[in-house]
């Protein structure tokens, strides 16, 4: 369970350059004299040293990163202060490019990977969302994925939109029709938001 040891818990902007193997940080805690620093990005990379995994999504200090493969995704944490990374168990279903949410506290963290479903080695659907549940706070702790969840009929996510969390839900933006997409992470349902 060394994802639930990257305990993130100070703010900080990121932006990866994975490329380059590195993250550059800023420190939004200090406005008066703000600081940059780089710092190692702790990927793996691969043969010939193209970028395997990409930036997906960012909550309270700790990054994930999405395999760039399709197939079953693996989601990596890290924790750029620390230097920790954690990969996750593959995601039980299938995907080619899809949005990734997550929200992290002190003890535990939720990640979702939606839409972009493999139904063919040609073809995608954005048809369901998978869950991952961590927390260390449980007696023993636990991580584990949820039963996948169904997402609304005709809804187009767009994986560089990523995904916000407020008051126990995850939202995005579906593109074609314009709606806003909510998932309960307590019900495990989506539903959506037209204008």
């Amino acid at each position: 369970h060394s994802h639930l040891l990257l305990s993130p818990h100070l703010p900080f902007f990121a932006f990866a350059v994975p490329s380059a193997g590195y993250l550059l940080l800023l420190d939004p805690t200090r406005p008066q004299a703000p600081s940059w620093c780089r710092l190692p990005l702790p990927l793996p990379l691969p043969a010939g040293h193209q970028a395997a995994f990409s930036p997906a999504a960012a909550s309270a200090g700790l990054l994930a990163f999405l395999s760039d493969a399709s197939g079953h995704k693996t989601l990596l944490l890290a924790n750029p202060i620390t230097r920790l990374l954690a990969a996750l168990p593959l995601a039980p279903t299938a995907r080619l490019s899809p949005t990734v949410g997550l929200a992290a506290g002190p003890t535990s963290f939720i990640a979702v990977v939606a839409g972009d479903d493999l139904v063919s080695p040609f073809a995608v659907k954005n048809i369901s969302a998978d869950t991952f549940v961590a927390d260390a706070a449980s007696v023993p702790p636990s991580g584990f994925w949820a039963p996948s969840s169904v997402l609304p009929r005709l809804c187009s996510l767009d994986p560089r939109a990523g995904m916000a969390f407020a008051s126990g839900r995850f939202y995005c933006m579906s593109s074609s029709p314009f709606a806003v997409l909510v998932f309960d992470v307590a019900t495990n349902v989506w539903s959506k938001v037209q204008p």
